[in-house]
């Protein structure tokens, strides 16, 4: 186990985590997260269910791995309105991939845009 923290520490990943390469990262993910429920809108509207639901679980999925980042327990009200906009755009794409229903998708993607875009407004020090 050691063996593998050490390995952790020397991990490329873990480096950015730590510098304001973090704040970069962040914002790839936000992209990623607006641009898959941009596309799944776009493909629901060509009646291509498949890959509209294929960018939805993409979208989901970064969803998760922002909510993940999270630091809750110090992260305050900022935290925990993070934690419910991810949680939200979580619960839209689920809905349309296992019951195709598309009435959330849309919000989630304003969501995911508004965050994208006020993420790009901030200060890398801040960040």
């Amino acid at each position: 186990m050691n063996k593998k923290l050490q390995e952790y520490k020397k991990s490329n990943i873990r480096q950015k985590s730590n510098t304001n390469d973090s704040y970069d990262i962040i914002k790839e993910l936000l992209s990623g997260l607006n641009t898959n429920l941009k596309e799944a809108l776009i493909y629901m509207e060509k009646k291509d269910i498949d890959s509209a639901k294929e960018r939805a679980k993409k979208a989901e999925n970064i969803a998760t791995a922002l909510q993940n980042c999270l630091d809750i327990k110090n992260g305050g009200e900022i935290a925990e309105n993070l934690n419910n906009c991810y949680r939200h755009i979580r619960f839209a794409a689920k809905n349309y991939i296992e019951n195709e229903k598309s009435d959330l998708l849309s919000n989630a993607h304003f969501v995911s845009n508004e965050l994208l875009e006020g993420w790009k407004g901030m200060n890398t020090s801040v960040a």
